[in-house]
């Protein structure tokens, strides 16, 4: 049997996210969600940004992320990264934490999860 030991499960995702930060809204694809945050699939460009505004300790900077679950609900949250993995020359994983959510849009994102854990 498998040692799990995430905190909270992740289902699969599908579809695109919007990041928004210092303005420029750039696009990302969703690979997973769970309870406590999200992973997606981004271009470089992103990172680079993401790298200009990190801040002494080198941390990257919180931003604005918008998306829909396969049900249909919008979701808006604030995050932050947890970890950055290069995938190729173009291509990052991103472990974002959701730092800000909505109880509406905690909601919506606990309900898609107990109904994907369920199926």
């Amino acid at each position: 049997m498998k040692n799990e030991r995430r905190k909270y499960p992740r289902v699969g995702l599908t579809g695109e996210a919007s990041i928004a930060l210092s303005g420029i809204v750039r696009t990302g694809k969703l690979m997973n969600v769970s309870p406590s945050g999200i992973q997606i699939e981004s271009r470089r460009q992103l990172i680079e940004q993401l790298c200009r505004f990190k801040d002494d300790a080198g941390l990257y900077p919180e931003f604005d992320l918008e998306f829909v679950l396969p049900n249909g609900m919008p979701v808006k949250a604030r995050c932050g990264v947890s970890h950055c993995r290069r995938i190729s020359q173009e291509i990052y994983h991103l472990g974002l934490n959701f730092t800000a959510l909505s109880q509406l849009d905690e909601q919506r994102v606990d309900e898609y999860i107990n109904h994907a854990v369920a199926a």
